[in-house]
């Protein structure tokens, strides 16, 4: 019975969205991909906000890591032109699934040919990601055998979407993986940041033959910059991460060849490691120099309107602990393309105010009494009274939306 009501809910999504008309996504070696028979080069964004921006830039895709809302998704793209690269969640190793045990791959089979079958004839829909960052160190042989099924399955659906699964890199492991056991899988995503730069060659060096997409890349991660003495990672200016992504997409993506291009990380806001690491757009939505960058690169000229650049951001208490309770002080200089006036927010957070019950980082709060006193690109502060590890930020906004942002570690002792 089981099975029975399974086939029928399949018909029964399969005739709800037959009125729908797929564009057929091929694979053609040496030249691409042919979306609709044109040559299709992916400008995409990871992130599914902030949709006109997008367009407006000259990008022509996003990513998603769920199908949650996927179908409001896709009709939210094909209002503006974009397609959608549409991730299938698959579960990690763990303590309640595991690739060893068949029963748990059969469940999550079924439930990933169900997710395909709902969504596959939406005209919006570009690929199939098959999980990401799932496949731990990359030698679980179960875990690819697993994808291998996925990505046949699939495709017997859903002949008209390419498959695919991103790795957190793609160490050797995972090379021999995929190579092993994924020969279906229509090509890699690969998510990377610091070493975007490098990915061509080491890729060559680690014989890849196969199509890839960077689906993720940007400035570099917390995990791989330089840190303090007491182990705060320091996160690069606004500008200084456009010229890291400058670099890596100029040398790794925008060559073309195997490469069917990218997916900047992230577009939207987020707090992980801080409020600003990754986010192209801030809290309240203005748009940093990545956006620029991205017009730049997608359009081929910069935008009319620019975001400020923050030349430098000082502090006496820069790479240094400092007593509880004592005062310091900051300073910014900032200029604007344009000559736009600009504005200065400051403000002082804990590092990290710990976990919420999904595992993401909650944001952290403004620790307003830390503010002595604010004069434009100055500030006066005062250390908070309880020992531990915090950051100075600064917000620089002009008055078209558009924003640049850099913080400091500090250590209360």
């Amino acid at each position: 019975m089981r099975t029975l009501a399974l086939s029928f809910l399949l018909l029964s999504l399969a005739t709800t969205h037959a009125a729908a008309e797929a564009v057929p996504v091929k694979m053609v070696p040496g030249v691409g991909i042919m979306r609709g028979g044109e040559p299709y080069f992916v400008k995409g964004a990871a992130g599914d906000k902030h949709l006109d921006e997008l367009a407006a830039t000259g990008g022509n895709s996003f990513r998603t890591w769920t199908t949650n809302g996927l179908g409001p998704i896709l009709d939210d793209a094909q209002k503006r032109g974009l397609t959608v690269c549409a991730g299938i969640w698959l579960e990690p190793e763990c303590n309640w699934f595991s690739y060893s045990k068949p029963e748990h791959c059969v469940r999550q089979t079924e439930r990933v040919k169900k997710e395909v079958l709902q969504h596959r004839d939406h005209p919006a829909l570009l690929f199939w990601g098959l999980g990401n960052e799932t496949e731990g160190d990359g030698n679980n042989a179960d875990y690819w055998k697993q994808l291998e099924v996925l990505a046949k399955a699939v495709k017997e659906i859903d002949p008209a979407h390419p498959t695919f699964t991103a790795v957190a890199g793609l160490q050797p492991a995972k090379v021999a993986g995929l190579q092993a056991h994924t020969p279906s899988l229509d090509f890699v995503g690969i998510n990377t940041y610091g070493a975007l730069h490098a990915l061509r060659g080491y890729l060559a060096k680690a014989g890849w033959t196969r199509p890839w997409v960077v689906t993720e890349y940007g400035a570099r991660g917390f995990w791989e910059s330089p840190r303090t003495s007491w182990d705060a990672p320091i996160e690069p200016t606004s500008g200084n991460k456009v010229r890291d992504i400058r670099k890596g997409y100029e040398a790794a993506i925008k060559p073309a060849g195997d490469c069917w291009g990218g997916y900047v990380f992230l577009w939207g806001q987020k707090q992980e490691a801080t409020s600003t690491w990754f986010g192209i757009f801030t809290e309240n939505g203005e748009a940093t120099a990545v956006l620029d960058l991205m017009h730049e690169l997608w359009k081929g000229q910069p935008p009319s309107h620019r975001a400020p650049n923050l030349e430098s951001l000082t502090s006496d208490v820069a790479k240094k602990e400092i007593a509880a309770d004592s005062e310091f002080t900051a300073k910014a200089e900032a200029t604007d393309p344009e000559g736009d006036p600009l504005t200065y927010h400051w403000t002082v957070t804990p590092e990290s105010s710990g976990r919420d019950k999904n595992n993401r980082e909650r944001p952290t709060k403004p620790l307003i009494k830390c503010i002595i006193k604010t004069e434009g690109p100055s500030a006066t502060f005062r250390a908070p009274t309880k020992p531990g590890d915090y950051r100075v930020h600064i917000l620089v906004t002009d008055t078209r939306k558009r924003a640049a942002t850099g913080n400091i570690p500090i250590k209360v002792k």
